[in-house]
C-alpha cells in the first residue's frame, strides 16, 4: 500500500498558501494533468475496499474505512466529467472544513510550488471538463495544469 501522509495542521497550511506561490498536489485523470491544493490533501494510498452505497449519485462508488473512520468514496473523473485512460487505482484524501472524502484517480504525479500571480483564469471552454469545477490553470512547458476548485466539488 502508498501511503504519503502529507500536513494538514493549521500550521503547516500556513506554509503551503503564504508568501506568493501555492503548493499544489498534482495527479493524472485521463490525459489531464490536475492539481489541488496541499493543504487539502491528507495522505494518498492504494487499494482500499470500497463498500457499495445503493441508490447513491453515480460519482459516488461508496464508503470505505480509513483508520476506523468512514469515509465516502468519489469517482472525480465521473464528477469533473472526463474521460480515464486506465482504471483509477490510487484514492487522494482530502479534508474540506469538517468532511473528508476519497477521490479516485489514475496516478500521482508531483508537488508543485507555483507562483501566485502565475495562476490563469479557465478558459472558456476546456473540452472534455465540466468547467465549473476548475478554480485556475497553470501553463507548464508542456501541458496545462488545471486546478480544482475543491469547495465546489464537496458542495455538490
Amino acid at each position: 500500500m502508498i501511503e504519503r501522509n502529507l500536513p494538514t495542521t493549521k500550521e503547516s497550511t500556513r506554509t503551503l498558501t503564504t508568501g506568493n506561490n501555492v503548493t499544489l498536489v498534482t495527479f493524472y485523470l485521463g490525459d489531464y494533468l490536475f492539481g489541488i491544493r496541499a493543504e487539502k490533501v491528507m495522505e494518498i494510498n492504494r487499494d482500499l475496499d470500497i463498500t457499495p452505497v445503493p441508490h447513491a449519485a453515480d460519482y459516488i462508488l461508496g464508503i470505505m474505512n480509513l483508520r476506523g473512520q468512514i469515509i465516502t468514496v468519489i469517482d472525480l473523473s465521473k464528477k469533473i466529467k472526463t474521460k480515464l485512460l486506465v482504471q483509477p487505482r490510487l484514492n487522494l484524501i482530502l479534508r474540506h472544513q469538517d468532511e473528508v472524502a476519497a477521490f479516485l484517480i489514475e496516478k500521482i504525479d508531483d508537488i508543485l510550488e507555483v507562483p501566485l500571480n502565475k495562476l490563469e483564469e479557465p478558459p472558456e471552454k476546456i473540452e472534455g471538463i465540466n468547467k465549473e469545477f476548475v478554480e485556475n490553470v497553470y501553463q507548464l512547458p508542456d501541458k496545462l495544469l488545471i486546478i480544482l476548485n475543491v469547495n465546489k466539488i464537496f458542495d455538490h
